[in-house]
């Protein structure tokens, strides 16, 4: 599974590479740059090409005593021809006949990888990891009913109406708030079950993220319809999923110090800043519980994307960066993978801590700071100097091997 990881690390680099690109426009003038189709292959490959594949590894692996069967490879063989297939046709079609049949291909052999991942979990505890995964998986599959109602809205009529963007945002939400929420929580369950430590998540702590995660749907809504109803449903929401969260923090605190002396001082590094972006995510989500903050959360794009990288980079890539570490599949020890943790961490909070600020000077109605897209531009390149020294070290590893 390294090599898979490895591959699944590449794709971050070309997401990265497309990121910083982007960045770039804002400076110069690149005109065989078109934003939206650039943008849709930055957003299909990382959330597909990285995230999916190596939150699935990561699954498959079992702390390493899970294997890939002769199935699974011809399915990774599959979806990263078509994760290729999308770094090419995004750039020159946007969305064409090339993209859409190969992201929808994607998603449909997602379905019997995801099979064979529940099937792996089925003699996990119940209270624990087993639960998780499940809830993780139904949420990736509700997640497309989104996908596959676009063709049908837009065959309609109705591309560019508010349903449209619904179905988008219900695509990402439960993508942000289902799969990768609960697949994070079910590798660091798994984890803490295959090294003896009760973690057990009950059926009122599994529930009120159950029910956060549906309900905090209501704030992509929030900004076409802001119907008191609908801040309601926010409001009750986003309690649930604080409620949530503070009988989770304190089940981790209580592990905390067993569970420190068992991870390398660079996984430690990555699952603070997973650990802390998480917490992040539920402080920024109850804000919204509050009307003129959930409106302004929505329209002011810094915010918007902050919030997204938060949950692709601070959590969800810092934590397979851990898993691969304390697995071996990323040897912090070598110069070359510590010089690009740096980086790419340095990268990530960076950009993050630009993109809130921004995001908070244009509410402010303080206007630009200055300087901006320079410096966002300079943490942006940081990320894909950083995954690809990850790589490079890892291929001049195994070669020496």
């Amino acid at each position: 599974m390294r090599a898979w990881f490895r591959i699944a690390l590449i794709n971050l680099f070309f997401a990265a590479l497309i990121g910083a690109t982007l960045r770039s426009i804002y400076l110069w003038e690149l005109p065989f740059v078109r934003f939206r189709p650039f943008l849709h292959a930055h957003s299909h490959v990382a959330l597909l090409g990285w995230l999916f594949m190596g939150v699935v590894l990561a699954l498959l692996h079992d702390g390493g005593k899970g294997t890939l069967g002769k199935r699974a490879k011809w399915l990774l063989i599959a979806m990263q021809t078509s994760v290729i297939a999308m770094l090419i046709a995004f750039p020159v079609e946007s969305y064409g006949p090339f993209s859409i049949t190969a992201s929808s291909a994607f998603l449909l052999l997602a379905y019997p990888l995801l099979h064979l991942v529940w099937g792996t979990s089925k003699s996990w505890p119940r209270e624990g990891s087993g639960r998780l995964t499940r809830w993780a998986i139904a949420f990736f599959i509700i997640s497309t009913v989104g996908t596959w109602a676009l063709p049908v809205i837009m065959a309609t009529g109705n591309q560019g109406k508010e349903i449209y963007y619904w179905s988008v945002q219900f695509f990402l939400h439960f993508q942000f708030n289902g799969w990768f929420w609960f697949a994070a929580m079910a590798i660091g369950a798994r984890w803490a079950e295959r090294n003896g430590f009760d973690m057990r998540i009950d059926r009122i702590m599994l529930g009120l993220w159950v029910l956060s995660a549906v309900f905090t749907y209501a704030l992509a809504i929030a900004w076409s319809e802001p119907h008191p109803g609908v801040f309601a449903t926010v409001s009750a929401a986003v309690a649930l999923q604080v409620w949530a969260a503070a009988r989770t923090l304190r089940m981790l605190l209580r592990l905390r110090n067993q569970a420190y002396t068992r991870f390398s001082k660079w996984a430690r590094i990555l699952i603070g800043i997973a650990l802390v972006s998480m917490a992040l995510k539920v402080l920024v989500q109850a804000a919204v519980a509050v009307p003129y903050v959930a409106v302004m959360s929505l329209t002011v794009r810094h915010l918007v994307m902050g919030f997204i990288h938060m949950n692709t980079l601070g959590i969800m890539t810092a934590l397979l960066l851990a898993y691969a570490i304390t697995y071996g599949w990323l040897d912090s020890r070598r110069t070359l993978a510590r010089i690009g943790l740096v980086l790419l961490i340095a990268g990530i909070i960076g950009s993050e801590l630009l993109l809130f600020a921004q995001g908070t000077f244009f509410w402010a109605g303080w206007g630009m700071m200055q300087g901006h897209y320079w410096h966002l531009f300079i943490a942006s390149v940081l990320m894909p100097l950083g995954v690809g020294l990850l790589v490079y070290s890892g291929a001049e590893g195994r070669a020496r091997q």
